[in-house]
């Protein structure tokens, strides 16, 4: 194969890594939001105050606060699987 073409498809294979990486890193994040997002609530913490010690959206707290509440069984894993559908 020519250089060019080497050189071409070894520049993808790094986008291509680097693209995974970004997923992961946001993927963790949701995952880390999770987590606080459910200790607090077991805790007794209301939505509102989550909201505000995480300084996160309403449209992204509620729903996840209201699933954790109806399903306390859930592991961070399965609610991140749900809302992500």
């Amino acid at each position: 194969m020519c250089k060019a073409l080497e050189e071409l498809e070894e520049k993808g294979r790094i986008e291509g890594r680097r693209e995974g990486e970004i997923k992961g890193e946001i993927k963790g994040e949701i995952k880390n939001k999770i987590l606080l997002i459910q200790k607090k609530s077991q805790r007794g913490d209301s939505m509102e105050k989550i909201i505000d010690d995480l300084m996160e959206s309403i449209e992204f707290v509620q729903p996840i606060y209201e699933m954790i509440k109806q399903n306390p069984e859930l592991s961070v894993d399965e609610i991140y699987g749900i809302i992500n559908k």
